[in-house]
Parts: C-alpha cells; structure tokens; sequence
C-alpha cells in the first residue's frame, strides 16, 4: 500500500508538517509513513584534521580514543533524539484521531531518503523551513530546492500552521506537468471537495485560454468548482497576489513547464514563490 511520506526534523515546522499529514490521512484513508533522517549533522567526526609533529604519539592516541567515544556519544544521543521525534510526532497524530502512523529512523541524507523511499509513496510532505531556518521569513530549508528536483512523487511543502483548506490555486502552464497535474486532479486528489480557481499568467492569445479552459472543464467533470482566471504579467508577482487577493489556502503547482512559467520551477525562483506564498504548497513532478 502506498503512504503519505511525512519527513520531519526539530525544527518549528515540525507540528505543521504533522497536522497537514493528518488532514491528508483523513481525506485520502491512507497510512502515513512519519521519517526522520539522520543527517551529516548527526554524524559529524571529532577527529582532528591532522596533528602530525603537534603531539607526542602517546597523547595523540589517548586523544584520539577520546574523541572516538565522543563521536560514539553523539551517535547514541542523535538516534535517541531522533526517536523521541518521531514518537512525539506520532502521538500529536494520533491524538487527532484515527489516523495509521508508522515510524522510521533513517542515516543519510533527506535527498536519498526521498528517492529510496518513493515506491512506496503516493506524495511526500516537508516543511518549508528546517531547524536552521527557524521562522525566519528570508530563509527557506536547505535541502528544499534540492529535495523538489530530486522528487518524482508530489511534494506538499507544509507553512506554518494548517489553515481551512476550503480552496485553492492552480497556477497552469499548459506544460507538462501541468497537465499531469490536471491528470492526478481528476483521478482522485487529497484536494477533492475543494473549490479550484485555474490561473494562467500570460498573453491573453486563444490558444492560451483555450488549453487553460480545457483542464477547467477537465476539474469541473470531476466535480471541482472551478473559476478561471487569465492574468497578464511576470507569473510570480501575479501568482504571489492571486494567493493573497483569493485568500485561498493551498498553492498547487507543476515542477516544470515550457512557457514563461517554467522559470517558476527552475531554481531559485521556486524558492521566492515558496517564500513569497503563505500558504502550503503542492507540487507535481
């Protein structure tokens, strides 16, 4: 059976990460796969570089031995944390209701974790920021722009606290991960039920609005209620006030394009939308 892959660390995210895999849990009746990885943080030697001729081989062996059973220390107290995390993440889950939580203590890095786990994922859900970030409003996750290329599974970048979830946006492209977008939409989505408004930053041409029409009516089949909405400009100012002026809660967005709006989801761009946008993000590879 697939999952609903929740990744989490100690930062302020953490409680948002696991209430948005919650609302997921609850709409889709999926089990939630909750994972914490031991990073490079986590694993990071003692050892001195090199102290050849600075110490007597003596002191540098009882050193040595010293910083081994340091490094050991650290590794106990890593994986100990670690599973203090998870379980404490776990029973804010199940506190919330009948959810299926299974947990899982990972060494590596957040990027191979991703991609080892992905048979087994049906979306992934990350915080926008980690523990180094905290809430600082300028700063995104490290591994945030790394772990959305990487992802061939949606990806939902938890913010800070749930909202309603009663709406959201599509920014459409026309390209092809819009379309799967559209595809996975109709299908069956965790954003069944909720109210849809299509957006196209662009020339207002018939060939534009009439592909962005096509997939309106595609969600409206699938009982989306749909409004659409065709905007000219620079797509992340006009995405960015769409968000705001619609008050809608969910961002949905495709990985790649090949219009104007692929600048959106090539580097560091993704990462001003992501900041720029108070509202979670959903995005298809």
């Amino acid at each position: 059976m697939k999952n609903i892959t929740v990744f989490i660390d100690g930062s302020d995210y953490a409680a948002s990460v696991c209430d948005h895999a919650v609302w997921a849990a609850k709409k889709l009746a999926m089990p939630i796969l909750l994972v914490h990885v031991l990073g490079r943080r986590n694993e990071v030697s003692s050892a001195p570089a090199d102290l050849s001729g600075a110490l007597r081989l003596g002191a540098r062996t009882a050193l040595l031995d010293k910083l081994a059973k340091l490094d050991e220390e650290r590794a106990v107290l890593g994986r100990e944390r670690g599973r203090a995390l998870l379980d404490d993440a776990a029973a804010r889950m199940r506190a919330q209701g009948d959810v299926e939580v299974s947990t899982r203590l990972r060494n590596g890095d957040l990027i191979s974790a991703i991609g080892e786990l992905e048979p087994e994922t049906r979306f992934a859900i990350i915080g926008k920021r980690g523990e180094a970030a905290g809430f600082a409003s300028e700063h995104l996750g490290s591994n945030l722009d790394r772990a959305l290329r990487s992802s061939h599974r949606p990806v939902l970048v938890a913010n800070r606290a749930l909202g309603a979830m009663g709406s959201f946006l599509f920014a459409y492209d026309g390209g092809p991960s819009s379309e799967r977008a559209v595809e996975r939409l109709v299908e069956g989505s965790v954003l069944a039920g909720m109210a849809c408004h299509i957006l196209t930053a662009g020339p207002a041409v018939p060939a534009t609005r009439g592909k962005m029409q096509a997939a309106a009516e595609a969600l409206r089949r699938a009982g989306f209620e749909v409004t659409e909405h065709l905007e000219t400009g620079e797509p992340e100012p006009v995405i960015t006030r769409a968000v705001a002026d619609l008050g809608v809660d969910l961002l949905v967005l495709g990985k790649s394009g090949h219009s104007r709006m692929r600048q959106l989801f090539i580097g560091s761009t993704t990462l001003e939308l992501l900041r720029a946008c108070k509202v979670p993000v959903l995005i298809f590879p």
